[in-house]
């Protein structure tokens, strides 16, 4: 008869198994590791939250910039919260719709260009009724996918982009 203390061991052991082969079979399709795999799956999770009735968009300022920018951006949308102290600052509009108020439909992701590192997106949609166009530099992080500069396509102007925008004085 096996004594208890080997009993427990193999008991152990195949929980401590099944645990792991249920981490490699779970794990990989969770939301949070599918929104990251490709930049396509990157900015439609983004995207998602700008549609239906009761899309609220994402909060991209303050902590939540390191979720959808790389380190740089994310230090410059930071030091424009700390020097706004609190006012608009210099990105007076949601930058993932070009304005202040959404109502999507159209929306279009398209993958211009991809390596393992980088890639760039062009994303249209009409806004209350109005196209917009946004162009997107997209870099592979140890975090995943992240924006490295967004270009919104304004007609008769050309154009701004988020980078240059925050990189303004005051």
């Amino acid at each position: 008869m096996p004594s208890l203390t080997f009993t427990f061991r193999l008991a152990n052991r195949l929980v401590s198994r099944a645990i792991v082969l249920l981490l490699l079979f779970v794990a990989p399709s969770s939301p949070l590791m599918a929104a990251e795999s490709t930049p396509q799956q990157f900015l439609t999770s983004i995207y998602k939250n700008y549609k239906g009735s009761d899309a609220s968009g994402v909060r991209w300022r303050g902590s939540k910039a390191g979720q959808y920018f790389d380190a740089a951006l994310t230090k410059l949308i930071l030091q424009d919260l700390k020097e706004s102290k609190g006012e608009v600052g210099r990105i007076e509009f949601d930058p993932f719709v070009d304005a202040q108020d959404f109502d999507l439909d159209k929306l279009d992701i398209k993958i211009v260009s991809q390596d393992a590192n980088a890639a760039s997106a062009l994303v249209s949609f009409n806004n209350l009724g109005e196209p917009h166009e946004i162009a997107y530099d997209l870099v592979k992080t140890p975090k995943g996918w992240r924006i490295a500069n967004m270009t919104w396509k304004r007609s008769g102007t050309g154009g701004d982009d988020l980078r240059s925008v925050l990189s303004r004085p005051l």
